[in-house]
């Protein structure tokens, strides 16, 4: 069997791809129909030309006039509490020494300039919002030259070859379907012009809607991938091509695609996953039906029947429903008769089928519609009852923090990359309150050296009074304690610009012993700095230079370093004073000879040491 990724001739592995994605098309067809289904449920809407609909989704018709749009509700409540969050990647360095630890810190700086320099935060809300919605959720990261980009990508774009998928983490080929408008594909490879228009003109694509009413004729253009078979093996493919016309054609050498998938959750079999939406469209769909019977009888009760007795002379024409309306009558009067409201056991219904939906998605009354629950009167009691409806998204959203992580991973290899063709690669970051321009070529650090770990960019609630309690109790826990600090918390909510402020002497002394270590320059210790925290961290360093067998001079730095701080720590005798008492078991200092004392001349009486005396003892005269 031939397999595209292994065919050297481009004619043979055009006609390979072409029939490819004719059968992955085919077999992904029930699973885009599901994506447009869903789609128009969140947003009300029909989206002709993207695809057929479903004909049993009630969003057709009459049934369109009127729903209630839980999964739109629901959606949008979890994309505020979920997707607003702005994950930061993090490096942490495996029993790194101080320059390690600093290229991590110059590697976590870098890396944060980066997601502000693509946009990743205003992208992946929007990812998160996807992942509600659809099976896949996909963000596309590449590079054009040296500027890296990240790109939103609709996910029935996405085919791959389900079978091969059934139970692995993700497939062994992937391809990206697109419509593009040909010229612009014309631009990108002129030299191809000719096989372009010619195979535009004479494709028969039943799969692209009319060019009628565009602005620009739109052709399909496919990106495809196909990852190593092994760690170390050379049969990765990267190919562009449109119908069997190869574009690009080059080696293949990552062990992932170049995209990052977020999920609502996990399907128990194949790559894509199963959507918020499609776990409550039955719900959706009844309600829809509920609300549209209520509809109906809603306007049943406000426009009553009238009876006519047959054979009366009632000109039907009269009878309006109009104000001051004048109905002549022979034989008996016309009755009117209102149809009965909608039974309380309906909307009974329709309300459990409501509650039964915040309950599946696992969002409360109070963060979809803000109407606080029965019963929960307290600060306590309603930040406790938010701190259990947080749990339920701990799952969810540690897999829109692994996004962050995947696509961190991705700019960091791509960023070798560029310092690998152009020899460097400067990146604006922020660094402390000022922005600082960085070269990722000066950043040295292996991937076995550091762990990559997520957190928030800011710590501290956004609301006034979370923000308030959040602030109190890092006072009370003795986090805090300069009013400075606290004020500016409570204007900013900047944690690390704080916290930095209290290690700022700890670094200070792994900067001197790196400097000893790599350098071997020598800085004295400062009474500025915590002696006794220095004196002990420099003792340190000693010891495990000695087993390290580390130069002798730069030792002998660390114990100069280490006699200085004891010195520093010595307390200054003034000019002139008595010196200090010695310490026990060691001899007391020579007193210098004075007069003699005269014969007959009694001892003072030295006065007790326990207790001093309220006058100073006095000499006989």
């Amino acid at each position: 069997m031939k397999f595209w990724w292994n065919e050297t001739d481009e004619n043979e592995m055009g006609l390979l791809l072409t029939e490819l994605i004719d059968q992955l098309r085919e077999d992904h067809s029930s699973r885009h129909t599901l994506n447009l289904d869903m789609l128009r449920m969140y947003t009300q809407r029909d989206y002709n030309g993207m695809g057929r609909a479903d004909g049993n989704n009630n969003l057709s018709g009459e049934d369109y006039r009127m729903r209630m749009n839980v999964v739109g509700n629901i959606t949008d409540t979890l994309v505020s509490r979920i997707g607003k969050n702005k994950p930061k990647p993090m490096y942490l360095t495996k029993r790194g020494d101080y320059k390690l630890r600093q290229n991590a810190k110059r590697l976590t700086d870098v890396m944060e300039g980066i997601f502000y320099q693509t946009g990743i935060y205003d992208v992946m809300p929007k990812i998160f919002q996807d992942s509600c919605i659809f099976d896949l959720a996909c963000m596309k990261i590449g590079r054009e030259g040296s500027e890296l980009f990240v790109e939103r990508v609709f996910p029935n774009e996405i085919l791959w070859d389900m079978n091969a998928a059934m139970y692995a983490d993700q497939p062994p080929s992937l391809h990206q379907v697109k419509s593009i408008p040909l010229e612009t594909l014309i631009m990108q490879f002129p030299e191809r012009e000719e096989e372009l228009r010619y195979s535009a003109a004479t494709k028969d694509d039943d799969f692209m809607d009319s060019d009628e009413g565009h602005e620009a004729e739109m052709v399909e253009c496919v990106e495809s991938w196909h990852l190593p078979s092994l760690y170390d093996s050379d049969d990765g493919r990267h190919v562009i091509h449109m119908d069997t016309v190869i574009l690009e054609d080059e080696q293949y050498t990552y062990n992932s695609f170049p995209f990052v998938f977020c999920k609502w959750g996990d399907a128990c079999v194949g790559f894509a996953g199963i959507s918020l939406a499609e776990q409550l469209k039955s719900l959706q769909m009844e309600i829809n039906k509920l609300a549209l019977r209520i509809q109906q009888s809603m306007h049943l009760v406000s426009v009553p029947w009238l009876f006519v007795q047959h054979g009366s002379r009632v000109v039907e024409s009269r009878l309006r429903n109009v104000p001051g309306t004048i109905v002549n009558y022979v034989g008996e009067k016309p009755s009117a008769y209102v149809p009965q409201a909608m039974s309380s056991e309906v909307y009974q219904h329709m309300e459990r089928l409501y509650q039964k939906a915040y309950e599946i998605a696992g969002v409360s009354e109070l963060s979809a519609t803000g109407k606080k629950p029965a019963g929960l009167e307290s600060g306590v009691a309603l930040r406790t009852y938010h701190d259990i409806e947080t749990e339920r998204f701990v799952s969810v959203g540690q897999r829109f923090e692994k996004s962050f992580m995947d696509a961190a991973s991705w700019f960091f290899d791509l960023a070798r990359e560029i310092v690998k063709e152009s020899g460097s690669f400067p990146v604006r970051g922020i660094k402390g309150h000022a922005l600082e321009t960085t070269d990722f070529k000066d950043i040295e650090l292996a991937q076995n050296d550091y762990i990559l770990q997520a957190y928030p960019v800011s710590l501290l609630p956004s609301t006034p009074a979370g923000r308030l309690q959040a602030v109190t109790e890092l006072i009370q826990n003795g986090i805090i304690s300069e009013r400075s600090h606290i004020v500016r918390l409570l204007d900013f909510p900047d944690l690390e610009s704080v916290t930095s402020l209290y290690d700022v002497l700890e670094r200070d002394v792994e900067w001197r012993i790196q400097e000893i270590i790599d350098e071997g320059i020598y800085h004295a210790p400062e009474p500025v700095l915590d002696l006794a925290f220095a004196k002990e961290r420099m003792t340190i360093a000693y010891l495990e230079a000695q087993q390290d067998e580390l130069d002798l001079d730069k030792i002998n730095m660390m114990i100069q370093f280490i006699e200085e701080c004891d010195a520093l720590m010595q307390p200054e005798t003034p000019e002139g004073a008595a010196p200090a008492p010695a310490m026990p078991g060691m001899p007391p200092a020579a007193a210098p000879p004075g007069p003699p004392m005269p014969e007959g001349m009694p001892m003072p009486e030295m006065p007790n040491m326990g207790v001093p005396p309220e006058t100073p003892p006095q000499l006989p005269i």
